[in-house]
């Protein structure tokens, strides 16, 4: 995949992100974008290596908020399906129905977000078909990036 792209796909999945309320994982992985990277240039005639500040490429950008999609979408969706299993695995022994609720821990703020083992069935389907197309991305980003 070349840089443009790279570029056009980035911006598009910064556009449905924000879209679906994920802004503010645009907003995290664009600091880290524009804080740059750091390497080691090795100067003859020196024992220790100058670091120098580089720009991220187009197609490491696009990695970047690849990673950062799955960290806050897939493994999240992962770490509901765990909770709930066990919850599940302790409801025949219990009288207590399993569910799952996440509240603010801001006094006054926020909503209560209620987890049924159907919904969280059906979040975990989908997000292993998005995990599945963001190997399929990164691949296509690799097979022309090297």
């Amino acid at each position: 995949m070349n840089e443009q792209d790279c570029s056009a796909v980035y911006n598009a999945l910064i556009e449905m992100l924000s879209s679906i309320k994920l802004g503010w994982v645009t907003e995290q992985v664009a600091e880290v974008i524009s804080a740059g990277k750091t390497i080691e240039e090795l100067v003859s005639g020196r024992k220790s290596p100058d670091l120098k500040l580089n720009y991220y490429t187009p197609q490491e950008q696009l990695l970047i908020l690849i990673n950062a999609i799955e960290k806050s979408v897939i493994n999240t969706a992962e770490i509901e399906t765990e909770i709930m299993d066990i919850f599940s695995h302790e409801a025949p022994n219990s009288d207590l129905k399993p569910e799952l609720r996440f509240t603010s821990s801001v006094e006054g703020k926020g909503k209560l977000f209620k987890y049924s083992v159907e919904s969280v069935n059906n979040r975990q389907e989908q997000t292993q078909k998005l995990k599945f197309l963001l190997e399929q991305l990164r691949q296509e980003i690799g097979s022309d990036g090297n």
